[in-house]
């Protein structure tokens, strides 16, 4: 006898359940799922870790060898050093080169000062005398002169002592000022030339005379550590 209910009529037929529906394997979520799993894990070993990435870029930065310089480089770096080195040679030779003209021109100015105050008391000395005593002025003058030109002094001696004893004549010079020539490529630590203005005061047999105003160029040389009168003109 079927079981199966008889189908009234205008009833629908109800659809039968799907095999197997509700009664799917609880085991196939899970085998499912473990799936899921292994795909990512084996995505996440194909990527680098990203502190791994950042921590290697410094170090591989800092070991990366430098490109050498250029020999254009090196030739430039060797004549700025050469520029360099001429320079301050230029600078050490200049300053030794002033140094040295300061100290021959203060030299040379020491020597005409020593010249010129020397030969302010000669001048005064041989552009005077006094009648009664005029043999011995003049010895005394020579002793400010060279040996040469004392000797020339001397020459002229008798004439100016035989004019000065007969008519009773005394000399007075005062140098009024004195200051050294231009001696431009002459100039020298031990020969000076000096131009002087000399006033001369005379009297003759106790009377006085006119004034007389003469220039002289003299001409003082250091001997043996003395300036001492080597020439003298007067106008």
């Amino acid at each position: 006898m079927s079981s199966r209910r008889p189908r009234i009529a205008g009833e629908q037929r109800r659809p039968s359940d799907p095999v197997g529906a509700g009664s799917a394997d609880p085991g196939s979520d899970e085998q499912a799922a473990e799936g899921v799993q292994a795909v990512g894990a084996r995505s996440d070993d194909r990527q680098p870790p990203h502190d791994a990435v950042t921590a290697e870029s410094p170090s591989t930065a800092d070991s990366a060898p430098r490109a050498p310089l250029s020999r254009r480089t090196q030739v430039v770096l060797v004549m700025l050093g050469l520029v360099a080195v001429a320079a301050v040679a230029f600078a050490l030779l200049a300053t030794l080169t002033v140094r040295q003209a300061e100290s021959g021109a203060q030299t040379q100015v020491d020597a005409e000062d020593a010249a010129t105050a020397a030969a302010s008391t000669a001048v005064e000395t041989m552009l005077s005398y006094d009648h009664a005593t005029i043999a011995d002025d003049l010895d005394a003058a020579t002793t400010l002169m060279t040996p040469d030109f004392a000797k020339e002094y001397e020459e002229l001696a008798p004439q100016v002592i035989s004019a000065a004893e007969q008519r009773k004549i005394d000399v007075a010079a005062t140098v009024r000022a004195i200051a050294p020539l231009e001696c431009g490529q002459e100039c020298s630590t031990s020969q000076v030339r000096l131009l002087a203005f000399v006033d001369q005061h005379r009297t003759i047999a106790g009377k006085p005379g006119t004034p007389a105003a003469l220039s002289a160029v003299v001409t003082m040389k250091k001997v043996d550590g003395t300036w001492r009168v080597a020439g003298l003109t007067t106008s």
